[in-house]
């Protein structure tokens, strides 16, 4: 432990698991190097101590112990999160607690996380979580109440956990920073043209070579006036809020099913969409057709018609509609709705919760930003 008269916190961060196809192969580069810019950003923290990486990767764990984080290691093939963390915990002796998924908050800056770290010093008793109902940053303390609670297989309910063993709850800000999460391609896509990213990150990035042409054009699309987006998915109030203030289109927006996993609707096969029906009517290829006469850009939650299909493709099928690639698909739906998007007159992006809510939010930021240089740049 660092010297300090003031408590510190710990650092808990899970990245790991299997990467069998290529799309989960580039999301684990990226979700890599995405915590070892995290570990480097939380060695300038003095009050961040320790620092611990729990994963199954060799490579991943002798990079992060070189930067100075702790490794716990564990087995991908009995893995259950609640269990872990509570081992985490108690190897460690810890009291004060922020954790973090892997490809957690990846446009977070060091205020923010040292927000996090005093408000974890100053309580007695407390739960915070960027996202109640599917968290990846959690802050809490005392973490004893933790190591008697029946914590989740995994972390995207670990906040309503703790709530339900007793401690209070207090949401974090609701930030670009915390709430931006890398789940799927698409979010590398998004990702790729922000200019906050860390370094290990944007070497990561760089070497998928992504096509980043129909990101930067619905980004740039969202500033401009009069120009139509549309937006389906499990779009929150808050997000609407900002896009409402901040981007010059007309926004078409089509919220369904908000906290479908959450409340385990999509594994009770309750999921019902009224954009899903319009699916079922005139097909994956009609409904893009549609959407490309409605808008210049979209922004699609496929993962709301899947489950109103009660379909569930692979994760490579997922990830390579993500990258809008249909060859490589297997599920015929999949492959007929990705092969109608890639082939749109307009950008379309599909993806899943993370691209119609922080997704967009940080293409948003992006366009913003780059419109801010262009107008500081001096005339040559």
């Amino acid at each position: 432990m660092r010297g300090s008269s003031t408590p510190t916190v710990a650092l808990v961060i899970f990245e790991g698991g299997a990467a069998t196809s290529l799309p989960e192969q580039m999301l684990r580069q990226v979700r890599e190097g995405i915590v070892l810019d995290r570990v480097a950003q939380a060695r300038r923290i003095q009050a961040l101590d320790p620092i611990v990486l729990v994963t199954d990767r060799e490579d991943l764990a002798r990079k992060a112990e070189a930067l100075g984080a702790h490794i716990y290691f564990t087995q991908s093939h009995s893995f259950h999160f609640g269990l872990c963390l509570q081992a985490v915990i108690r190897h460690y002796e810890l009291e004060r607690v922020l954790y973090m998924g892997g490809g957690a908050a990846p446009l977070a800056s060091p205020m923010e996380i040292g927000r996090i770290v005093s408000l974890l010093q100053r309580a007695e008793a407390l739960a915070a979580a960027n996202n109640y109902h599917s968290a990846d940053v959690v802050a809490f303390t005392p973490a004893v109440r933790a190591l008697s609670a029946p914590l989740p297989p995994l972390d995207n309910l670990l906040a309503q956990a703790l709530v339900e063993a007793g401690l209070p709850y207090r949401p974090l800000p609701r930030s670009l920073g915390l709430n931006f999460d890398v789940d799927t391609p698409t979010d590398l896509m998004v990702l790729a043209v922000h200019p906050a990213v860390g370094r290990a990150t944007a070497a990561a990035l760089k070497e998928l070579e992504l096509n980043l042409e129909p990101v930067r054009r619905a980004a740039e699309l969202l500033l401009t006036p009069q120009a139509d987006v549309l937006i389906f998915g499990r779009v929150g109030g808050a997000l609407f809020q900002y896009l409402d203030t901040v981007t010059q289109c007309r926004l078409r927006l089509f919220s369904e099913e908000r906290g479908m996993k959450a409340m385990g609707r999509d594994l009770r096969g309750e999921v019902l969409s009224l954009v899903g029906f319009l699916v079922d009517e005139v097909g994956p290829a009609g409904f893009i057709d549609r959407v490309a006469r409605l808008a210049q850009a979209a922004f699609i939650d496929t993962r709301i018609l899947w489950a109103h299909r009660r379909q569930t493709p692979s994760a490579a099928d997922r990830f390579f509609s993500d990258l809008l690639v249909p060859d490589a698909i297997a599920d015929p739906f999949t492959r007929e709705l990705t092969a109608a998007a890639r082939a749109a007159a307009i950008p379309i992006l599909l993806g899943g919760h993370s691209l119609v809510a922080g997704g967009v939010w940080a293409l948003v930021d992006a366009a913003l930003r780059s419109k801010q240089e262009l107008g500081a740049a001096p005339r040559s």
